[in-house]
């Protein structure tokens, strides 16, 4: 079968792929890689040097750890986890510094402390969500807190993984097995007009939009539709959506991915060579 790949939706949010003739694992290890290898930022030290707020300085710097960073830019300028492990800040080369100080006088007003008072040493590097809060501050309260975050990926923590969601499903196909469909049957298939406007038109088989959940369909098969209709699924196209946390762009996260599996793929043959298996 010829292989193609298809892109159905592309933003920086979210990307549809559809690959035809490509495997089920190959086509799973770019949606698990997408998870867990692609590597983003996020804060991994935080050191406090003032804080009186009603806020304890793990939870703080838990909120600071779980704050989504722009990485596009910080993967082409910082190194990777595997060279800066064992680093500590402040390291240029690893880590991008970030300082958070705020004072409520006596007289004045609380407020909250938001993601947007971070001042990072690398502009491309910020808090994709400004508007985050972090802390509120009482009059009379104050907080100042250095915070370093590095480049990591989502199977150390979660806090690194630049997909928020990452699936891969095959192509759905309903065969219509009867000229038409009883009144039970097209009552349960009220939620897939297409598929009795296409029994209606004397279609034989209708593939179902990538968007559409199939349970209902199979739900629909097993009792009112029996013998009318037939749901099966086609292995070789698959529907690969990833959404991204905006961390990185969704198309980056799958370059990115597929980048991972060729670097896994030669460290993995350079082992067989050197192991004398070759």
């Amino acid at each position: 079968m010829e292989k193609s790949l298809e892109i159905l939706e592309a933003s920086p949010e979210r990307i549809v792929v559809v690959s035809r003739g490509f495997s089920v694992p190959l086509m799973n290890a770019i949606r698990r890689l997408s998870l867990s290898d692609v590597p983003s930022m996020a804060v991994d030290f935080a050191y406090f040097y003032d804080n009186n707020t009603g806020i304890h300085d793990e939870i703080i710097a838990h909120r600071l750890g779980l704050l989504v960073l722009q990485s596009d830019d910080a993967l082409g300028k910082y190194k990777g986890p595997e060279e800066c492990k064992g680093a500590e800040p402040p390291n240029p080369d690893c880590f991008v510094d970030f300082y958070l100080e705020k004072e409520v006088g006596e007289d004045e007003p609380g407020t909250y402390v938001k993601a947007s008072d971070l001042t990072s040493s690398d502009p491309s590097v910020k808090p994709v969500h400004p508007d985050t809060p972090l802390v509120y501050l009482a009059p009379g309260q104050r907080i100042q807190v250095v915070a370093y975050a590095r480049l990591g990926r989502g199977k150390e923590h979660a806090k690194w993984s630049p997909a928020s969601v990452a699936t891969l499903k095959y192509s759905a196909i309903v065969e219509i097995q009867s000229r038409g469909l009883s009144e039970d049957c097209a009552r349960c298939l009220e939620a897939y007009p297409e598929l009795i406007d296409a029994a209606r038109k004397g279609l034989r088989e209708v593939e179902i939009h990538h968007e559409k959940r199939v349970s209902g369909l199979l739900y629909c098969e097993e009792t009112s539709c029996s013998g009318q209709i037939r749901v099966r699924f086609e292995p070789s196209k698959l529907i690969l959506v990833v959404e991204s946390t905006g961390a990185l762009k969704a198309h980056r996260i799958v370059y990115e991915a597929i980048r991972e599996l060729r670097r896994k793929i030669e460290k993995l043959l350079s082992t067989i060579k050197e192991g004398g298996a070759v």
